[in-house]
């Protein structure tokens, strides 16, 4: 498993966890243009198309999330905020799912958007802008996953 960590660099959550973000903002704006212009098919095609976008970049994020954990020495004044950003990015995935299978149900019989599958994604939303604001409170105000190359920085090295 040693050898699968090294193939990635210890930045590599940063780099992609932005994708989630992006995805989930624009999916909630589809869901709300579809609410919005129903007659338009448009706007509910991109919706679902976003949500299951948003579910491949989710977990892409957690991997990463996972294989920049690795490198890092974790402070124990920083765990339990790491483990509430966890589980916010993780209670992400799980309504990008739910309402991506909630606009499913629906778009098989017309293709409108849910307001179901809508109020899922707005908690969605709410969710990895929560995860976001922890990470980057971790990163900012914390250090972590902060490194610099030949020498320590706020006490964080890499490790294994």
């Amino acid at each position: 498993m040693t050898a699968i960590y090294h193939l990635f660099p210890p930045t590599i959550h940063p780099m992609v966890i932005h994708f989630t973000i992006a995805i989930t903002y624009l999916a909630g704006l589809a869901g709300l243009a579809g609410l919005i212009f129903r007659r338009d098919s448009f706007f509910s095609r991109a919706y679902f198309f976003l949500l299951i976008l948003g579910i491949l970049a989710t977990i892409a994020a957690g991997v990463a999330g996972v294989i920049s954990e690795y490198y890092d020495v974790i402070p124990q004044s920083v765990m339990a905020e790491l483990s509430t950003h966890k589980k916010f990015g993780e209670l992400t995935g799980v309504l990008l799912v739910i309402a991506t299978g909630a606009q499913w149900l629906l778009q098989r019989k017309n293709e409108k958007v849910s307001a179901i599958s809508f109020l899922f994604t707005v908690g969605a939303v709410i969710t990895v802008s929560i995860a976001g604001f922890i990470g980057g409170d971790m990163v900012y105000y914390h250090g972590l996953g902060i490194h610099a190359v030949g020498s320590q920085v706020t006490g964080l090295t890499a490790h294994k």
